[in-house]
């Protein structure tokens, strides 16, 4: 079958392609590998040696310099081009047919996942609404021309990201809108199940891909596992991920070739466009597109390696500067040396220190705590009479509840007694009634009338008898009532005067700041004006009174107002005078001035002291203790060093500290008390609180907060609106409590009135009871004239009866008031155990109580209160001073867990020494400072120089270690980017033999000899047919062969050539699926049947491939059996839709 091969020229022969000339591959880029030429590997090599030998040998400290193993360039040079093996066109035909023979009959397996199930059109192109569904292998999409055939293929296109332009349906996606519609949308379902699926997890058993145009030309995705499921997602990045799994390349020709495509593919197509389209539809130019991007790459780490080997030589020249520099300052590194261990001795001798303190204050601490355990036995000693009074208490408690609990039971049997008797009464009634009825009528009518009356007075004399305990019972409790609101009346009553007392200081206080916006002296008393007045108006023997004193003092801190006029107040309103006789004088004067109406600013009514004073202005300095903390001297300005001196004098104002609170008043007190600073002192804290003492007694608790007038006053009009306010505050204080008072008072009238009331109806009982009992008496003696003897009995019977019942009556309510006097003895035991219980739990806190409780059981406990109270307040001082013991203890523990950690941070194993820290820290000073002379003698700091020197060595170390490793991943990218190079030659080699062969092949079936001759070092593909025709003429027939190009192909050789060249690229190409679109255009019936039988034939052997061909002819003619062919026919077009 196959003819002898005749090797032809590149150009083809024929006139038409006489003026074709070469031109440069400028579009793409070039295939062949070029060689890398021997002087730039020579080149390489000597400028490594003379790097290695130029480097140092290394420090002292043995560092080497890196071993230049080359950058790889002999490893990345080709020697020669890849050899393409040449092989007759006879040999490689026959090889082929052989591996057809071999696998005559063999059918492809269809792909479960990549291929094409069905798309969905909606207003797109000329399309309304179009489904349509594609078998797995071979499709025929036929219909006549205008039926919407190529419009599908579109669809497929632009569905998995193709643009409109290359479909050549229009310059952008809104052009394929149908007409009058707002948006078109493409629906493509793809078979996504077996082992070769999309995120199998995600999408199964079908990817459903929906693109939507909009009318502005925007478009957007959404990917479903379902059409009618959740959007998955709706990024363009999913589409490529899908087309990158499924090796689908929409804009290559070989997947999707359109109408004006297969009309004019081979017609237009020179020789460097054939052989790109040969690079592109087998993917081949993406891949080497990425080998020269990694050669880029590559490239790039050859020039950092360079750079880096430059940076070297420097690195070492500065290492081995900062060697000979630390060489020349060896002695101080010796000193330095001696330093470190000096300051880790004395790190340590620190650590020491706070453990032996941390031991003395554990061993306090255990003292402590075995006094609290002696104190806690003490004081249990003497809880145990309490705890016995308390047993006892509870067991009378509780023999006092069986006793209610025994009388409640006998009260319920006598209750059951009561209603028998009651019921026999009842039953005699009865007796007496009948035989009332047999004596004589006249009597019969009297005797009732008596009877019915005798009733009616019994009842009432029992009701009375039982109503008036309870009335007497209600009155008591009413009058205790009003007894306790009388006393809760005085009470309130007792608040409303002592509130209007403070609304009238407040009111006072008022006045006097308003006052001492006009005479600041008006501070330091009522009516002191008159005397300033006469004071200065007198002669006086030696000099005028120096006074009030506070007049010459000034507060600078006002947080401490009221606790320097707590202290100082009474004083700063007294006078001072330097003569015995100026000092009679103005006693005199004040008691006069007194008798007017003048006060002083301290509120008492007696005149203030007036104080002698020589006028010495001595010394103080040494008694101040103001260095040592905030004392009043250092809070106050004076204005008269007088004043100050007798301030001094009279109330040590340089030696008594203040502080925020009592809490920094105690921590300030420790602090001086520990460091020796006086042997005891005196606090007054902000919050109202003072405390003072020694390291052996402290004591502490509020002090008497100043009651007189406003000494200080920064802002007088916010002190004036703030007296305001509390004076409001005090005055809705004040009718609250009159409000109670009022309701109090009602409460007492309601009470007085429920009393007259219960008055009432006990008189009235009273007056009822005696007239009731005769009456009954007299009733009584008349029924008895009138009875019979039977009746007689009877009557006495009931009469007897009746006595019985009144009897266990009166029992009853004695009964009753018993047990209510049991429960009100239970409820006092029940007070009683409580008492007795707080004076266990609180002893201290209820002393009086307790007291009087005690003396209820026994005047002996009153022995043991005291032992108790006494152990108590002895365990209370052990347990307080062990507190702070604690708290001390556990605060050096800290400390030395704190020294304990810088000492390792600075020295990890610890060391001893015998030298005590001062000796420590002069030798420390002294190497210091030899250190530092040494240093500014040579220049600079040894210790920062030894740092940059190992900082510098690293460096170093890290560029070495950093070029040889650089220069190792070189070497192995080298030769692997060779290797892939030399593979990437060998698969297009191989894939164009593959494709001349089929093409030779699918040629011959129409007795056309096709020839594709590769160029590859020149990226050109030509593809020439050689035809043969016969004429006749005189001589004979004569045969004529031609070789045309493609452009000078008829139609149908055309459109057979264009069919052939696809079957022969298909083969080579991995996409799922091949659309071709009026593939037979020009064919005659005889070579579109050949045609269509092989793309049949390649559809039915090829594995996991779809084939979607249209036509606008019908398959008449050509076998289309089979369940691996569909043909899809397309409805005819509707115009003016």
């Amino acid at each position: 079958m196959a003819r002898e091969p005749v090797r032809r020229p590149r150009v083809s022969p024929d006139s038409d392609d006489e003026g074709d000339e070469e031109r440069p591959s400028a579009e793409i880029k070039r295939v062949k590998l070029e060689k890398v030429k021997r002087e730039r590997h020579a080149e390489g090599s000597s400028g490594s040696s003379s790097s290695s030998s130029g480097s140092e040998s290394g420090d002292e400290e043995g560092d080497q310099p890196v071993q230049d193993i080359g950058d790889g360039d002999e490893s990345d040079a080709v020697d020669d081009a890849f050899a393409e093996p040449e092989y007759r066109d006879d040999a490689l035909v026959a090889a082929y047919e052989a591996a057809k023979a071999h696998q005559k009959g063999y059918v492809g397996s269809t792909s479960d996942a990549g291929i094409l199930k069905s798309i969905s059109l909606v207003d797109f192109m000329c399309h309304r609404h179009l489904t349509v569904e594609f078998g797995p292998k071979m499709n025929f999409l036929v219909g006549h021309n205008g039926s919407g055939k190529s419009a599908v293929l579109t669809a497929i296109a632009v569905a998995l990201g193709g643009k409109a332009m290359t479909t050549g349906r229009g310059q952008g996606l809104k052009d394929l809108i149908r007409k009058g519609a707002d948006k078109a949308v493409i629906t493509v379902v793809m078979a996504n199940a077996g082992s070769e699926a999309y995120k199998p997890d995600v999408y199964d058993p079908y990817i459903v891909i929906e693109r939507s145009i909009m009318s502005n030309g925007s478009s957007s995705y959404k990917f479903r596992a379902a059409k009618e499921g959740k959007t998955i997602a709706n990024k363009r990045s999913e589409l490529d991920d899908i087309s990158k799994h499924f090796n689908i390349n929409i804009d290559s020709p070989l997947t999707v070739l359109t109408q004006d495509q297969s009309r004019s593919f081979l017609q237009n197509a020179d020789e460097e466009k054939l052989y790109k389209f040969f690079l592109t539809g087998t993917q081949l130019s993406s891949l080497l597109e990425t080998y020269q991007s990694a050669s880029q790459n590559i490239d790039q780490l050859k020039n950092y390696i360079k750079r880096q080997k430059e940076a070297v030589p420097e690195l070492r020249e500065k290492v081995e500067s900062s060697r000979r520099k630390l060489e020349a300052s060896r002695k101080i590194m010796d000193q330095r040396d001696k330093l470190k261990q000096s300051l880790n001795l004395l790190a340590w001798a620190y650590v020491s220190e706070k453990e032996k303190k941390r031991d003395e204050i554990k061993t306090v601490v255990e003292q402590l705590d075995l006094k609290v355990e002696e104190a806690e036995a003490k004081m249990h000693q003497c809880d145990a009479p309490l705890k016995r009074a308390v047993a006892e208490a509870k067991a009378r408690y509780e023999e006092a509840r069986r006793e209610v609990k025994s009388m409640e039971l006998e009260t319920q049997d006598l209750r059951e007694e009561i209603e028998n008797d009651k019921r026999s009464l009842t039953n005699l009634d009865r007796k007496i009634q009948a035989k009332m009825r047999l004596n004589e009528p006249a009597q019969q009518a009297r005797r009732t009338q008596l009877t019915e009356r005798r009733t009616k007075l019994e009842t009432l004399i029992s009701r009375m008898r039982t109503e008036k305990p309870i009335r007497q019972k209600e009155y008591e409790t009413k009058a205790a009532d009003r007894q306790t609101a009388s006393r809760e009346l005085e009470d309130i009553q007792y608040r409303v005067r002592e509130q209007e007392t403070v609304a009238r200081q407040i009111q006072d206080k008022i006045a006097n700041l308003e006052r001492q916006s006009i005479h600041r002296v008006s501070a330091f008393g009522a009516g002191i004006e008159p005397l300033m007045k006469e004071i200065a108006k007198t002669r006086w023997r030696h000099s005028q009174p120096l006074g009030p004193l506070g007049l010459y003092v000034k507060l600078e801190d006002m947080r401490y107002r009221d606790t320097i006029q707590s202290i100082l107040g009474s004083t700063l309103c007294c006078f001072a005078v330097r003569d015995p006789q100026d000092r009679a004088t103005f006693m005199d004067m004040l008691r006069r001035h007194a008798r007017n109406g003048y006060r002083p600013g301290s509120g008492s009514n007696v005149a203030p002291p007036v104080f002698m004073h020589s006028g010495d202005l001595f010394d103080f300095s040494r008694g101040d203790l103001s260095s040592y903390g905030e004392t009043i001297l250092s809070k106050l300005r004076f204005e008269n060093e007088e004043v100050l001196r007798i301030m001094i004098t009279m109330s040590n104002i340089e030696k008594v500290f203040l502080a925020p609170n009592l809490v920094e008043a105690n921590r300030q007190m420790d602090r001086l008390l520990n460091d020796d600073v006086v042997p005891g002192c005196q606090f007054y804290a902000a919050d109202g609180m003072t405390t003072s003492g020694t390291k052996r007694a402290k004591q502490s608790g509020p002090f008497t907060q100043w009651r007189g007038n406003t000494l200080f006053a920064k802002d007088l009009k916010a002190d004036v609106e703030r007296a305001k306010e509390i004076l409001r505050e005090a005055n809705m204080k004040r009718d609250e409590i009159q409000q109670a008072e009022q309701t109090a008072k009602e409460k007492i009238v309601a009470l007085n009135t429920e009393l007259n009331n219960l008055t009432g109806k006990i008189n009235s009982i009273n007056k009822s009871f005696e007239p009731a009992e005769k009456e009954l008496e007299e009733i009584r003696r008349k029924l008895a004239e009138m009875a019979s003897s039977d009746l007689e009995t009877t009557e006495a019977l009931r009469d007897e009866l009746l006595k019985k019942i009144e009897s266990q009556e009166a029992n009853l309510r004695k009964y009753v008031e018993d047990i209510e006097a049991k429960k009100t003895v239970i409820s006092e035991r029940a007070r009683e155990i409580q008492a007795r219980q707080n004076e266990v739990d609180d002893f201290a806190e209820q002393v009086n109580a307790r007291v009087r409780s005690l003396q209820l059981i026994a005047q002996d406990v009153e022995k043991e209160r005291n032992n108790r109270a006494h152990y108590e307040k002895a365990k209370q001082g052990y347990e307080h001073k062990r507190e702070e013991q604690q708290n001390v203890l556990n605060a050096h523990k800290e400390d030395i867990e704190d020294w304990t950690t810088k000492a390792r941070d600075f020295c990890p194993v610890r060391v001893e020494s015998r030298q005590k820290i001062s000796a420590l820290e002069k030798e420390r000073q002294i190497l210091e400072k030899s250190i530092g002379d040494a240093e500014k003698a040579l220049g600079f700091d040894a210790t920062q120089l030894s740092i940059l020197h190992k900082a510098q060595r690293q460096q170093l170390r890290d560029a070495e270690m950093n070029v040889r490793q650089m220069q190792i991943v070189l070497r192995v990218l080298t030769q692997a980017m060779k290797a892939r190079h030399q593979w990437w030659a060998e698969t297009r080699s191989h894939t164009a033999i593959r494709a001349r062969t089929a093409f030779v092949v699918f040629e011959n079936l129409r007795d056309l000899d096709g020839r594709l001759e590769f160029d590859h070092d020149r990226e050109r593909l030509s593809l020439v047919v050689h035809t043969t025709t016969r004429t006749e003429s005189q001589d004979g027939t004569i045969q004529k062969s031609h070789y045309k190009a493609p452009r000078n192909l008829s139609g149908g050789e055309r459109s057979f050539s264009t069919v052939s060249l696809l079957l022969a690229l298909w083969s080579t190409v991995p996409c799922p699926i091949r659309a071709l679109d009026e593939w037979d255009v020009f064919l005659d019936a005889a070579n579109r049947k050949v045609a269509a039988k092989s793309l049949m034939d390649g559809a039915r052997e090829s594995d996991g491939k779809q084939f979607i061909l249209i036509t606008p002819q019908d398959m008449a003619g050509i076998d289309v059996s089979g369940p691996d062919k569909k043909i899809i026919r397309m409805a005819d077009p509707t115009r003016n839709q």
